[in-house]
């Protein structure tokens, strides 16, 4: 039977209408309740009510549905950064936007803990994560560029990647310990033990 929260099944001659993230929500129930191997398109299909054939087209492989909310999040990230002054200590901006790309992530709130629980125990879905989050990591190497300009492209990539990581880390551990309470609250408190100092050239020795 389809979700009532997921859209019908396409009708002959009118388009789809395809919610991604909520496919993504029914997928990662499934998989947390048959396994990610045994959970194929047809069962994603017959939980969603569109074809195996449309969801094919929309999403590039199955494990691509765990990462759907990452435009979102992306936003999210550069919304923020938006409202934080350019003045405030690295650490501080950096925290505050990625709390904020993660806190209203409507995957993570409506599929509760099994969404990280099932994304950490399947190594294909584990690793298509660093490529999913491409662009939202991108994002961030851009802004830590503009805050403090100078340093080499490699350092603003490694400390945006670190901030994925550890954004993800927190989001794991929440998802084992229950979860209880907030989501962003966990990232929020791990990313506060994170102090990121990038030195410019006037500030170099």
């Amino acid at each position: 039977m389809a979700s009532d929260n997921l859209p019908a099944r396409r009708r002959r001659g009118r388009p789809t209408v395809l919610d991604p993230e909520a496919v993504g929500t029914a997928a990662l129930r499934l998989w947390a309740e048959r396994g990610y191997g045994a959970t194929g398109w047809d069962d994603i299909s017959a939980a969603t009510g569109i074809s195996a054939r449309t969801l094919m087209r929309h999403f590039p492989s199955k494990a691509a549905l765990a990462w759907v909310g990452v435009p979102a999040a992306t936003r999210r990230l550069s919304e923020a950064f938006r409202t934080l002054p350019l003045d405030i200590p690295l650490s501080d901006a950096l925290r505050a936007a990625v709390v904020a790309s993660v806190s209203d992530d409507a995957l993570v709130l409506s599929a509760g803990g099994y969404w990280m629980r099932v994304v950490a125990e399947e190594p294909e879905l584990a690793e298509a994560s660093a490529r999913a989050y491409a662009p939202w990591t991108e994002a961030l190497a851009r802004e830590i560029a503009r805050r403090r300009p100078g340093a080499p492209t490699a350092i603003y990539q490694a400390v945006a990647a670190a901030y994925r990581e550890a954004a993800q880390g927190a989001l794991y551990d929440w998802a084992r310990g229950g979860p209880d309470g907030s989501p962003a609250n966990a990232v929020d408190a791990l990313l506060r033990r994170l102090d990121i100092r990038i030195t410019t050239p006037e500030e170099a020795p």
